[in-house]
């Protein structure tokens, strides 16, 4: 077992850790209800969690339409797909 001054320091070092995890706005949770909120409207009403997290998960990290580069995700696409088709 390591000393006193040791476990202190490993303590203060475990909370700045934890304080630095911690976002400093909840902005992008406000971001997430929002998303949320446009995703699952009446129509659909009926997603399951985890088909919800999947189109969260596209819609918060995918770029605007306006940002979109479609030969780059041709390119990924197909480096995806072609051990698939051989």
């Amino acid at each position: 077992m390591g000393s006193m001054a040791d476990q202190q320091l490993y303590a203060v070092f475990t909370l700045i850790d934890i304080t630095l995890a911690l976002p400093p706005t909840s902005v992008k949770c406000e971001t997430s209800f929002s998303a949320m909120k446009l995703l699952k409207n009446k129509r659909r009403g009926r997603l399951r969690a985890g088909r919800l997290n999947d189109v969260m998960m596209v819609k918060l990290t995918s770029p605007s339409i306006n940002e979109f580069d479609p030969d780059l995700a041709i390119k990924h696409c197909m480096v995806i797909l072609k051990p698939m088709l051989l």
